[in-house]
Protein backbone atom coordinates (compact mmCIF):
# COMPACT_ATOMS: atom_id res chain seq x y z
CA UNK A 1 0.00 0.00 0.00
CA UNK A 2 1.31 3.44 -0.95
CA UNK A 3 2.00 5.58 2.13
CA UNK A 4 0.19 8.90 2.50
CA UNK A 5 2.72 11.77 2.64
CA UNK A 6 2.85 13.57 5.99
CA UNK A 7 0.88 16.83 6.14
CA UNK A 8 3.57 19.46 5.67
CA UNK A 9 3.52 23.25 5.76
CA UNK A 10 6.36 24.96 3.94
CA UNK A 11 7.13 28.68 4.35
CA UNK A 12 9.61 30.72 2.31
CA UNK A 13 10.34 34.38 3.08
CA UNK A 14 12.35 35.41 0.05
CA UNK A 15 15.71 37.08 0.45
CA UNK A 16 14.96 40.06 -1.76
CA UNK A 17 16.36 42.81 0.42
CA UNK A 18 13.93 45.23 2.06
CA UNK A 19 10.85 43.91 0.29
CA UNK A 20 8.23 41.35 1.25
CA UNK A 21 7.37 38.18 -0.65
CA UNK A 22 6.28 35.07 1.19
CA UNK A 23 5.26 31.69 -0.19
CA UNK A 24 3.25 29.25 1.92
CA UNK A 25 2.61 25.77 0.56
CA UNK A 26 0.85 22.68 1.85
CA UNK A 27 0.88 19.25 0.24
CA UNK A 28 -1.61 20.37 -2.42
CA UNK A 29 -1.98 24.15 -2.22
CA UNK A 30 -0.04 27.42 -2.44
CA UNK A 31 -0.54 30.94 -1.06
CA UNK A 32 1.56 34.06 -1.65
CA UNK A 33 1.63 37.01 0.73
CA UNK A 34 2.98 40.06 -1.14
CA UNK A 35 5.25 40.00 -4.18
CA UNK A 36 8.18 42.36 -3.64
CA UNK A 37 9.22 45.15 -5.98
CA UNK A 38 8.62 45.22 -9.74
CA UNK A 39 12.15 43.90 -10.36
CA UNK A 40 11.49 40.84 -8.20
CA UNK A 41 8.49 39.56 -10.15
CA UNK A 42 10.34 37.32 -12.62
CA UNK A 43 12.62 35.93 -9.91
CA UNK A 44 9.61 34.94 -7.83
CA UNK A 45 7.86 33.44 -10.85
CA UNK A 46 10.97 31.42 -11.75
CA UNK A 47 11.08 30.04 -8.22
CA UNK A 48 7.42 29.04 -8.41
CA UNK A 49 8.11 27.25 -11.70
CA UNK A 50 11.10 25.43 -10.18
CA UNK A 51 8.84 24.27 -7.36
CA UNK A 52 6.33 23.09 -10.01
CA UNK A 53 3.70 25.45 -8.65
CA UNK A 54 1.29 26.03 -11.52
CA UNK A 55 -1.55 27.67 -9.58
CA UNK A 56 -1.95 29.89 -6.52
CA UNK A 57 -5.01 29.38 -4.40
CA UNK A 58 -4.61 32.88 -2.92
CA UNK A 59 -2.49 35.95 -3.53
CA UNK A 60 -2.76 38.29 -0.54
CA UNK A 61 -1.49 41.86 -0.90
CA UNK A 62 -1.12 43.24 2.63
CA UNK A 63 -0.97 46.87 1.45
CA UNK A 64 -0.08 48.89 -1.63
CA UNK A 65 3.52 49.99 -1.03
CA UNK A 66 5.77 49.21 -4.00
CA UNK A 67 7.91 46.75 -2.02
CA UNK A 68 4.84 44.58 -1.38
CA UNK A 69 2.74 44.88 -4.55
CA UNK A 70 5.38 45.85 -7.13
CA UNK A 71 5.98 42.33 -8.50
CA UNK A 72 2.37 41.21 -8.25
CA UNK A 73 1.51 42.06 -11.87
CA UNK A 74 4.10 39.53 -13.07
CA UNK A 75 2.55 36.80 -10.93
CA UNK A 76 -0.99 37.65 -12.06
CA UNK A 77 0.09 37.81 -15.72
CA UNK A 78 1.68 34.36 -15.66
CA UNK A 79 -0.09 32.19 -13.11
CA UNK A 80 -3.73 31.24 -12.51
CA UNK A 81 -4.90 32.50 -9.10
CA UNK A 82 -8.01 31.38 -7.28
CA UNK A 83 -8.54 34.59 -5.29
CA UNK A 84 -6.62 37.86 -5.03
CA UNK A 85 -7.15 39.62 -1.70
CA UNK A 86 -6.39 43.33 -1.23
CA UNK A 87 -6.90 45.88 1.59
CA UNK A 88 -9.80 48.30 1.68
CA UNK A 89 -8.17 51.49 0.43
CA UNK A 90 -6.98 52.93 -2.87
CA UNK A 91 -3.88 54.77 -4.00
CA UNK A 92 -2.58 55.97 -7.36
CA UNK A 93 0.88 54.79 -8.44
CA UNK A 94 2.54 53.06 -11.37
CA UNK A 95 2.96 49.77 -9.50
CA UNK A 96 -0.73 49.69 -8.54
CA UNK A 97 -1.72 50.58 -12.10
CA UNK A 98 0.37 47.65 -13.44
CA UNK A 99 -1.23 45.32 -10.88
CA UNK A 100 -4.76 46.46 -11.74
CA UNK A 101 -4.06 46.13 -15.47
CA UNK A 102 -2.79 42.59 -14.96
CA UNK A 103 -6.00 41.74 -13.08
CA UNK A 104 -8.06 43.21 -15.91
CA UNK A 105 -6.08 41.22 -18.50
CA UNK A 106 -6.74 38.06 -16.50
CA UNK A 107 -10.43 39.02 -16.21
CA UNK A 108 -10.05 38.74 -12.45
CA UNK A 109 -11.48 41.05 -9.82
CA UNK A 110 -9.62 41.53 -6.57
CA UNK A 111 -11.51 40.76 -3.39
CA UNK A 112 -11.45 43.82 -1.12
CA UNK A 113 -11.14 42.55 2.44
CA UNK A 114 -13.43 44.44 4.83
CA UNK A 115 -14.04 41.73 7.43
CA UNK A 116 -11.98 38.76 8.65
CA UNK A 117 -11.72 35.73 6.38
CA UNK A 118 -10.94 32.12 7.25
CA UNK A 119 -10.05 29.26 4.95
CA UNK A 120 -8.43 25.83 5.20
CA UNK A 121 -5.88 24.30 2.86
CA UNK A 122 -5.07 20.68 3.67
CA UNK A 123 -4.24 20.73 7.41
CA UNK A 124 -3.47 24.47 7.58
CA UNK A 125 -5.97 27.01 8.90
CA UNK A 126 -5.64 30.59 7.61
CA UNK A 127 -7.08 33.68 9.31
CA UNK A 128 -6.86 36.88 7.26
CA UNK A 129 -7.45 39.98 9.34
CA UNK A 130 -8.09 43.45 7.83
CA UNK A 131 -7.47 46.74 9.61
CA UNK A 132 -10.51 48.45 11.09
CA UNK A 133 -8.81 51.84 11.00
CA UNK A 134 -10.14 54.73 8.94
CA UNK A 135 -6.84 56.46 8.12
CA UNK A 136 -5.18 55.48 4.87
CA UNK A 137 -1.58 54.34 5.01
CA UNK A 138 0.71 51.54 6.06
CA UNK A 139 -1.39 51.00 9.19
CA UNK A 140 -3.98 49.44 6.89
CA UNK A 141 -1.86 46.28 6.49
CA UNK A 142 -3.72 43.00 6.30
CA UNK A 143 -2.38 40.52 8.87
CA UNK A 144 -2.37 36.77 8.22
CA UNK A 145 -2.10 34.02 10.81
CA UNK A 146 -1.65 30.35 9.96
CA UNK A 147 -2.21 27.40 12.29
CA UNK A 148 -0.82 23.97 11.43
CA UNK A 149 -1.21 21.36 14.13
CA UNK A 150 0.57 22.61 17.23
CA UNK A 151 2.39 25.40 15.38
CA UNK A 152 1.24 28.96 14.64
CA UNK A 153 2.67 31.63 12.34
CA UNK A 154 1.98 35.36 12.10
CA UNK A 155 2.62 37.64 9.10
CA UNK A 156 2.14 41.34 9.84
CA UNK A 157 2.93 43.22 6.63
CA UNK A 158 3.96 46.79 7.48
CA UNK A 159 1.69 47.19 10.52
CA UNK A 160 2.67 50.32 12.46
CA UNK A 161 1.69 51.89 15.76
CA UNK A 162 -2.10 52.22 15.54
CA UNK A 163 -2.43 48.93 13.67
CA UNK A 164 -0.27 47.18 16.28
CA UNK A 165 -2.40 48.67 19.04
CA UNK A 166 -5.45 47.27 17.26
CA UNK A 167 -3.80 43.83 17.08
CA UNK A 168 -2.82 43.95 20.76
CA UNK A 169 -6.54 44.37 21.55
CA UNK A 170 -7.46 41.37 19.38
CA UNK A 171 -8.26 38.66 21.94
CA UNK A 172 -7.99 35.69 19.57
CA UNK A 173 -4.60 36.67 18.15
CA UNK A 174 -3.16 37.57 21.53
CA UNK A 175 -4.32 34.24 22.99
CA UNK A 176 -2.38 32.31 20.33
CA UNK A 177 1.09 30.99 21.15
CA UNK A 178 2.89 31.98 17.93
CA UNK A 179 6.08 30.15 17.00
CA UNK A 180 6.96 32.48 14.12
CA UNK A 181 6.66 36.21 13.45
CA UNK A 182 7.28 38.14 10.26
CA UNK A 183 8.33 41.29 12.10
CA UNK A 184 6.22 44.36 11.24
CA UNK A 185 7.55 46.98 8.84
CA UNK A 186 11.13 45.83 8.29
CA UNK A 187 11.91 46.01 12.00
CA UNK A 188 11.24 49.74 12.41
CA UNK A 189 10.42 51.02 15.88
CA UNK A 190 7.24 52.64 17.15
CA UNK A 191 5.64 52.95 20.58
CA UNK A 192 3.89 49.57 20.28
CA UNK A 193 6.77 47.58 18.75
CA UNK A 194 8.17 46.29 22.04
CA UNK A 195 4.84 45.35 23.72
CA UNK A 196 3.68 43.68 20.50
CA UNK A 197 6.84 41.56 20.12
CA UNK A 198 6.77 40.69 23.81
CA UNK A 199 3.11 39.63 23.53
CA UNK A 200 3.79 37.42 20.49
CA UNK A 201 7.12 36.09 21.87
CA UNK A 202 8.02 33.98 18.82
CA UNK A 203 10.65 31.28 18.64
CA UNK A 204 11.62 32.43 15.13
CA UNK A 205 11.44 35.93 13.68
CA UNK A 206 12.16 37.23 10.19
CA UNK A 207 12.95 40.86 9.44
CA UNK A 208 12.63 41.90 5.81
CA UNK A 209 15.68 44.11 6.07
CA UNK A 210 19.04 44.03 7.84
CA UNK A 211 20.75 44.35 11.22
CA UNK A 212 21.94 47.86 12.08
CA UNK A 213 25.50 46.48 12.42
CA UNK A 214 25.35 45.75 8.67
CA UNK A 215 24.55 49.38 7.79
CA UNK A 216 27.91 49.93 6.08
CA UNK A 217 27.02 47.17 3.60
CA UNK A 218 23.77 48.92 2.64
CA UNK A 219 24.43 52.66 2.34
CA UNK A 220 21.32 54.77 2.03
CA UNK A 221 19.09 51.99 3.37
CA UNK A 222 17.37 52.06 6.74
CA UNK A 223 18.22 49.13 9.05
CA UNK A 224 16.02 47.42 11.62
CA UNK A 225 15.92 49.41 14.83
CA UNK A 226 18.21 48.26 17.63
CA UNK A 227 15.31 48.38 20.12
CA UNK A 228 13.30 45.93 18.01
CA UNK A 229 16.29 43.63 17.59
CA UNK A 230 17.14 43.80 21.30
CA UNK A 231 13.57 42.88 22.24
CA UNK A 232 13.62 39.86 19.93
CA UNK A 233 16.91 38.65 21.40
CA UNK A 234 15.70 39.27 24.96
CA UNK A 235 12.68 37.01 24.48
CA UNK A 236 14.98 34.35 23.01
CA UNK A 237 13.90 34.51 19.36
CA UNK A 238 16.17 33.28 16.60
CA UNK A 239 16.27 36.20 14.15
CA UNK A 240 16.78 36.07 10.38
CA UNK A 241 17.24 38.94 7.89
CA UNK A 242 16.22 38.89 4.23
CA UNK A 243 19.12 41.18 3.26
CA UNK A 244 21.34 38.21 4.10
CA UNK A 245 19.38 35.21 2.90
CA UNK A 246 16.06 33.61 2.13
CA UNK A 247 14.35 32.08 5.13
CA UNK A 248 12.85 28.64 4.59
CA UNK A 249 11.10 26.41 7.12
CA UNK A 250 9.01 23.27 7.09
CA UNK A 251 6.48 22.19 9.71
CA UNK A 252 4.84 18.80 10.17
CA UNK A 253 2.28 20.07 12.66
CA UNK A 254 4.39 19.09 15.65
CA UNK A 255 7.81 20.61 15.06
CA UNK A 256 9.51 23.23 12.91
CA UNK A 257 12.64 22.62 10.87
CA UNK A 258 14.73 25.43 9.35
CA UNK A 259 15.84 24.33 5.88
CA UNK A 260 18.89 25.09 3.79
CA UNK A 261 18.36 28.07 1.46
CA UNK A 262 21.04 27.21 -1.11
CA UNK A 263 19.73 28.02 -4.56
CA UNK A 264 17.34 30.75 -3.42
CA UNK A 265 19.73 33.66 -4.01
CA UNK A 266 18.51 36.78 -5.77
CA UNK A 267 20.78 39.18 -7.63
CA UNK A 268 19.97 42.48 -9.29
Amino acid sequence: MEETPPPLLDITVFGIGRADAILITTNNHAVMIDAGENRHGMYLLEHLHKQEITHLDYLIITHFDSDHVGGAHTIVDNLPIGKVIVPDYTRESNHIMRFEQALANAEQEAYVLTSPMRFSLDDAEFYVNPAQLTAIGDNMSIVVSVSHGANDFLFTGDAEDRRLRELLAHDELMATDFDFLKVPRHGRYNRFSVPFIEAISPQYAVITGFHFLDSAKHPGERPADMRVIATLYTIGAEVFYTMRETFHLQCNGAEIKILDTTGFSYSE
